[in-house]
């Protein structure tokens, strides 16, 4: 039998070393109690930990544990930038709350464990949930607009998030942040299952569970909790593209002397907005395919022109007049049109087309985003008045 998540038999020599916890286990002293598995990734997995306060009460926090391999790359990239991410939560840009590290040891070595604000379901399992997997319009203007909000502090303050998508925007927990309201949802819900696999115990996940519904009134979304998270790739200053990391395919990433900016993080909110809306995917093709051909799609869908700087660059030697005109593909207000009314199709195009420039430098910021006529009606007073 295989493992139903994290391989946690995957040495850290071959880029393993999960921490194989469980249930009710006490971890750091005994300060922190798990209580559920939130989810997991290639480099790491979250669980749901009770503990105490800085005021002596009992509360609920996010605990991602670092699997042994990138325990050390991330205790000097990633937690420095956390750090320096919660200082301005003063601005109320919707990201997690950073509550501490400490490391913590298993027989695979050495784990950096980082406590974080607790949150719901993510915008990827709301739209699973949703009538043909399209979330409406109000509901995506409200997650876009929260979005656009985060990286307008994040980028004021020379910040790249880096990881823009539906798994990084999320439903955040409002009332339930309250510990005898969560502790209810807990116990309403089925208990975490374990299952035994190779001499090792895995426990499935089971993320935070929300009231919100994808298919609530306005009046009910524009008062949604929502929150930006996922900040494994942010950096600050000096940017350099993740290998292996794909950035929503933003044509600056697949140069030869590849680049990325906080203009990535405004290409890859644009390819957000349209999954959300359409369900699919824009500019995904098999993996042989070249840069150049890839940008020459771009280019046809978005009838938008490269930087004439870029035509020099190595992957681009191919991209000819011919390539701008090969291939198929639609356009954006086509693959809306199969998704929208037809009047709301030509305002989140302009959105989303705005966003999705191919010279980084010509698409919007996240402020003029957050401002953008299109998702005005994200933060409407749900009196219906104002």
């Amino acid at each position: 039998m295989s493992f139903p998540e994290e391989p946690l038999d995957l040495p850290p020599s071959q880029g393993g070393g999960y921490y194989p916890a469980a249930i009710h286990q006490l971890i750091h002293n005994a300060k922190y109690e798990i209580i559920r598995k939130l989810g997991y990734g290639p480099r790491s997995s979250t669980w749901l930990v009770l503990h105490d306060s800085e005021y002596h009460e009992p509360i609920y926090s996010a605990l991602k544990i670092f699997t042994v391999a990138s325990s050390e790359e991330a205790s000097h990239t990633q937690l420095p930038m956390l750090k320096a991410v919660h200082n301005l939560g003063r601005f109320d840009l919707r990201l997690p709350i950073f509550r501490g590290s400490f490391w913590e040891q298993s027989g695979a070595g050495a784990h950096l464990c980082v406590v974080m604000s607790a949150m719901a379901t993510s915008a990827r399992a709301l739209q699973m949930e949703a009538e043909h997997n399209r979330l409406p319009v109000h509901v995506v203007q409200k997650l876009v607009c929260t979005a656009a909000n985060a990286l307008a502090g994040l980028h004021k303050e020379k910040f790249m998030h880096g990881g823009i998508d539906a798994d990084s925007v999320y439903l955040g927990l409002g009332a339930t942040m309250q510990t005898k309201y969560l502790k209810s949802v807990l116990d309403s819900e089925p208990q975490p299952t374990a299952v035994e696999v190779m001499g090792f115990t895995t426990v499935l996940s089971q993320p935070l569970s929300t009231k919100y519904k994808w298919n609530d009134e306005q009046k009910k979304v524009v008062d949604w909790s929502v929150h930006v998270g996922n900040l494994g790739h942010v950096q600050r200053r000096t940017y350099t593209p993740e290998k292996g990391h794909n950035y929503s395919f933003a044509p600056e990433t697949l140069l030869k002397r590849a680049l990325c900016s906080p203009k990535t993080d405004i290409w890859m909110l644009g390819c957000l907005t349209y999954t959300l809306l359409t369900n699919t995917e824009l500019f995904t093709m098999p993996t042989s395919t070249s840069a150049a051909h890839r940008i020459a799609t771009m280019h046809a869908v978005l009838e938008d022109d490269i930087p004439t700087s870029w035509l020099s660059d190595e992957n681009l030697k191919e991209y000819n007049a011919d390539t701008r005109n090969s291939g198929n593909f639609i356009s954006i207000e086509a693959g809306l049109a199969d998704a929208l009314y037809k009047d709301d199709v030509g305002p989140a195009a302009a959105f989303i087309k705005s966003c999705l420039r191919l010279d980084p430098q010509k698409r919007l910021t996240a402020l003029e985003c957050r401002l953008h006529e299109w998702l005005s009606m994200a933060n409407a007073c749900s009196c219906q008045f104002c």
